[in-house]
């Protein structure tokens, strides 16, 4: 009998103990700062770690957007788009000191391969650079491609068993292609009005923001050990 019980629990032992051990690697995350991302676009983007040992990960990331914050009076393209990246991490200090165990901080470096593509209605308000006594307000469509990479730094901390937050930043270029439908302005006719950084962030909208440009981002997301 005894025999009996130990063929039909040792199975089932081993398989709670890969279980186990296999949800203990996967950590599922909500970024919270893309849920108010007014620079670019907002999204609901969930990501998934993967640990393969206990110095490195992966971490593959996906987002929709659902709103925008811009609601413009006349619609040429409907708000639209998605957010995707791959990223690779080693946990640099437990690498370093070849320690298993982890602590309540853990810093990691990543590298992050990352397309985004998005449509929206976009306006601005221009003069005609021989008579800037005439005011013009123009509804145009805007449709954005960028791929590129970062180098990122971030720090995960576990606040219980379950629960991480994970502050990051991180460094890269991208590859931005920008497409603008129905436009009336015309860059070398016309001025952009607009005090301050007004006509700056406005030309980020615009075709003439192609190419490669220096890449910048940090934010705050929220796991789930499962």
């Amino acid at each position: 009998m005894k025999k009996l019980l130990t063929i039909l629990i040792l199975p089932f032992s081993f398989l709670i103990f890969a279980q186990e051990s296999k949800e203990s690697n996967w950590i599922l995350k909500l970024n919270a700062t893309q849920l108010v991302d007014v620079v670019s676009y907002p999204t609901l983007q969930i990501s998934a770690e993967r640990k393969i040992n206990p110095y490195f990960s992966v971490n593959t990331e996906f987002g929709y957007q659902l709103y925008d914050f811009n609601q413009p009076d006349h619609i040429i393209l409907k708000s639209k788009g998605f957010k995707t990246n791959l990223e690779g991490r080693v946990y640099l200090f437990k690498f370093m000191n070849s320690r298993i165990e982890s602590k309540r901080s853990e810093f990691y470096v990543g590298l992050q391969l990352f397309y985004r593509e998005n449509e929206s209605t976009n306006s601005l308000d221009y003069s005609p650079k021989d008579d800037d006594s005439k005011q013009y307000t123009d509804y145009f469509g805007t449709e954005r491609k960028a791929k590129g990479f970062n180098i990122m730094f971030g720090n995960q901390i576990s606040v219980s068993k379950k629960i991480i937050l994970e502050p990051y930043i991180g460094l890269g270029m991208m590859d931005r292609k920008i497409n603008n439908i129905d436009i009336e302005y015309n860059k070398t006719n016309d001025q952009i009005l607009g005090s301050d950084t007004v006509p700056l962030f406005k030309r980020l909208d615009l075709e003439e923001s192609s190419g490669n440009v220096f890449n910048f981002c940090f934010g705050l997301r929220i796991g789930y050990r499962l």
